[in-house]
């Protein structure tokens, strides 16, 4: 049986590096401290309801998710494609405007 803090600790850290965001970033989105997150992410603090949900919003993820087992979870695949072609679409459209000056 896996422990929630560990499947939280992992899922947290996955989403905020598929974002391409810090801690602080988080925190800033979240309306917590990065202390907090960073206490999440090493598995000595545990958030309350309230704050999960607020995690989950800031990921943009369900906050089941944030409980996935076993890889990949659906949600974070989605959300890793999502963020690629974000990031593809940016570039595209930066090399136009460079083209176009």
């Amino acid at each position: 049986m896996t422990d929630v803090r560990i499947l939280l600790a992992k899922n947290m850290k996955r989403c905020r590096e598929i974002l391409g965001i810090s801690q602080m970033e988080l925190a800033e989105k979240v309306g917590c401290s990065p202390t907090l997150i960073g206490k999440i992410e090493i598995m000595k603090r545990f958030p309350s309801a309230d704050t999960l949900n607020l995690l989950a919003k800031a990921l943009n993820i369900e906050p089941a998710g944030l409980f996935s087992k076993g890889g990949e979870p659906d949600a974070l695949k989605t959300m890793k494609l999502q963020h690629d072609q974000k990031n593809i679409l940016k570039k595209k459209i930066l090399k136009a405007i460079d083209e176009t000056l």
